[in-house]
């Protein structure tokens, strides 16, 4: 709940969905949307839309379940013009989606405003994306004053972000204010320690607080953090630290004379401070012309050449002598039909360690080198038996100890 009840907080609450619902789709993926809102606060409608496209060859079963802050079931105006038979007055609907076919819905945004959260599951992987919509309803037609988009939320127990509050802001004359929708979709209540730093990393204030097991809350920084007096321009970072994993997604609000204009802010786990990210880089097809990374490292990337023929990705980084370096590549175990091999190659090119499948019945390569001497060392990653195409995505996933 909002500790001060204006049209801005109901604002806020709706630009937060978190997705609770059955478990009737166990087996399938899970995505969650830290915000849903709908219906009419003053002169102000909020509506909540979602893309649904079921890339694969299959057909597709999706459940999506809605459920209000409080944790009961969130009856929505729920619309489409595509799949009318999915839609209606309801808190859970479950339809298929045909290999190919697409879907849009959205709510009604007539009632009175309530918020809330979504989960949807489905029985293999799915696009889909969220909009939300603000509406100017003192005139007509119906006026779309903004309108932010959000790809599902990452559940996980530690995030940081950046937080923004500032009061005239010099060049525009605006105001600005940093939200967080937190979505508790696991079965136990969470404790979270909300910590604000300044922007060089000094912490300024701490709090404490619970959301329920199946419970959302929304709030506005100088609700978390109410005995914080706020300089006219604070910019800085807050981290949240939760005993279970939740959901988030954050808000900017930029009020000025002409009204407010909302945006979310992708909130990542802290998970993924742990390692460099890089992306495969072509040409790097060679010893020559390697791409240079630094441990540890998550390396994304698609096995084809940029003539479609078959592709070998190099990547270097210097290593000490004596260190032990653990090479694994993910592509078979997540639905590519890559067939790789990896080689641990020296600067001149010559190969010191190699390895195709690490376990019997598994595609994806596992390498530990033990480094030799200090120097310049590649990652070979290569592909066999004709499985370099443009679908043939991977991972490599590279530490030194």
């Amino acid at each position: 709940m909002f500790v001060r009840r204006t049209s801005k907080i109901g604002i806020l609450a709706f630009f937060v969905l978190a997705v609770w619902g059955s478990s009737l789709w166990a087996q399938g993926s899970v995505y969650f949307f830290p915000q849903v809102a709908d219906g009419v606060s003053g002169g102000t409608a909020f509506a909540s839309q979602f893309f649904l496209n079921n890339a694969l060859s299959t057909p597709n079963t999706i459940t999506m379940t809605f459920t209000r802050s409080n944790g009961t079931p969130f009856v929505v105006d729920f619309r489409s013009f595509d799949r009318a038979d999915a839609a209606g007055t309801l808190s859970s609907t479950t339809f298929t989606l045909q290999a190919g076919e697409t879907a849009h819905f959205f709510t009604g945004a007539v009632a009175a405003l309530t918020v809330g959260w979504c989960k949807i599951t489905s029985t293999a992987p799915l696009e889909v994306s969220e909009v939300f919509d603000v509406l100017n309803t003192s005139r007509l037609p119906i006026l779309v004053t903004a309108e932010a988009g959000v790809l599902p939320s990452t559940g996980a127990t530690l995030f940081s972000f950046d937080a923004d509050v500032a009061t005239n802001f010099p060049e525009t004359g605006t105001n600005t204010n940093t939200g967080i929708a937190i979505a508790n979709f696991s079965g136990a209540d969470t404790d979270i320690t909300a910590t604000l730093l300044n922007r060089t990393g000094t912490q300024i204030n701490q709090k404490l607080f619970s959301v329920s097991s199946n419970h959302q809350t929304a709030l506005f920084l100088n609700q978390i953090f109410p005995d914080t007096t706020f300089p006219a321009l604070f910019h800085g970072t807050v981290r949240f630290s939760s005993n279970v994993n939740v959901a988030i997604v954050a808000l900017r609000d930029i009020s000025g004379p002409t009204g407010d204009t909302f945006s979310t802010v992708a909130v990542n786990p802290d998970a993924t401070l742990g390692y460099n990210i890089f992306y495969d880089r072509e040409e790097n097809d060679s010893v020559g012309s390697a791409q240079p990374i630094t441990l540890p490292a998550r390396i994304i990337g698609t096995m084809i050449a940029p003539n479609g023929s078959a592709d070998a990705d190099n990547f270097s980084m210097s290593l000490q002598a004596g260190q032990t370096l653990y090479v694994l590549a993910v592509a078979d175990m997540i639905g590519s039909p890559l067939d790789d091999v990896i080689e641990i190659k020296n600067s001149a090119g010559t190969t010191l360690a190699e390895n195709d499948d690490f376990s019997t019945g598994l595609r994806d390569p596992f390498v530990r080198f033990v480094v030799p001497t200090t120097g310049t060392y590649i990652i070979e990653h290569g592909s066999t038996n004709g499985t370099s195409t443009r679908g043939s995505y991977y991972e490599l996933l590279v530490r030194v100890r």
